[in-house]
């Protein structure tokens, strides 16, 4: 048996924490959910995503100073960390790819779905050749 790869996905909404959750779980994912950047650090330390979902509006830290504080650990210098929230302003923006975000999802533009694809692109690489049974 292959080992699953594993997600943390920082929302601060349970509703859509689960969501994400369900479906990255459905599609062979190992997820673990946080409702604010404090617990998600820790979570992350135990844990070891091999990608993380980080949202920005969070309550105790928010994901710009958790995205900094994560690039900051060496476990964590090379992991995806996609920012997946519904703020488009071009300072956030920057500030996230200035951060280190590998990538910036809109919520509102995007589904479930579509994010577990994103999640897919960045741990299985197009370029790297999947075994096929």
């Amino acid at each position: 048996m292959t080992d699953l790869k594993k997600v943390l996905v920082f929302e601060d909404d349970k509703a859509m924490a689960k969501l994400y959750q369900v479906e990255l779980t459905t599609k062979g994912f190992m997820v673990e959910t946080a409702g604010d950047g404090v617990e998600g650090y820790e979570k992350a330390e135990t844990f070891a995503p091999n990608i993380i979902l980080l949202d920005i509006m969070m309550p105790k830290q928010n994901g710009i100073d958790t995205l900094k504080k994560l690039r900051g650990n060496p476990k964590f210098k090379d992991i995806p960390i996609l920012m997946l929230t519904n703020f488009g302003q071009e300072s956030l923006v920057k500030e996230a790819f200035a951060g280190g975000a590998t990538d910036y999802i809109f919520k509102y533009q995007s589904t479930p779905a579509e994010v577990t694809e994103k999640v897919k692109q960045y741990l299985f690489p197009a370029n790297v050749q999947i075994p096929e049974n």
